[in-house]
């Protein structure tokens, strides 16, 4: 009896271990998407309100507007939230010239934008925005439910597609492939 009581200890003892492990693992998990969604909440923020995204530690990474990134090139270029409600997006009071040279200054951005890679392009745009977010970043959204609108493709994106290589799912893209 000692003998099985013992194996059934030993048993016990390496199932509570492996529980204990997995929930460790599931923990840290659970903390990097946390940390993970307080950085992309802190940089949506900084973007929204053109604070300064640089830190203290060096960086080989660039965060630029479309009019930043005039003049600039990198091996690796992505152009996110490339929807009509953002690009062109609406024209502000401020602006000093017509409907016409607004939306005339926004393709020409975008297509300068496209230029800048070297090696990868990635252009990204999301199909549905929350309404909250959307209104945080001055996206004026007309379609949708309740608490998700509808984000139509940029026109400036629908003229370049034949133009553009193949598009991958982002589900199915492996990122870029260092030489």
């Amino acid at each position: 009896m000692i003998q099985g009581g013992i194996l059934d200890l030993q048993l016990l003892r390496e199932k509570t271990l492996a529980l204990l492990k997995h929930e460790q693992q599931r923990k840290a998990e659970d903390q990097s998407v946390q940390h993970l969604r307080r950085v992309v909440e802190r940089l949506r923020h900084q973007i929204a309100t053109n604070e300064p995204l640089a830190t203290d530690e060096p960086s080989n990474l660039q965060v630029a507007t479309l009019w930043g990134a005039k003049g600039v090139t990198a091996e690796h270029v992505y152009i996110l939230g490339v929807c009509q409600e953002a690009l062109p997006g609406q024209r502000r009071d401020e602006y000093p010239g017509t409907d016409a040279d607004y939306r005339d200054e926004q393709r020409r951005l975008f297509y300068v934008s496209i230029t800048r890679a070297k090696r990868t392009l990635v252009i990204s745009r999301a199909l549905r925005v929350g309404r909250g977010p959307a209104k945080q970043i001055g996206l004026t959204v007309t379609t949708g439910g309740k608490f998700w609108a509808d984000l139509k493709m940029s026109p400036f994106l629908h003229d370049v597609m034949g133009l553009l290589p193949t598009a991958v799912p982002g589900d199915s893209w492996g990122g870029c492939v260092p030489e």
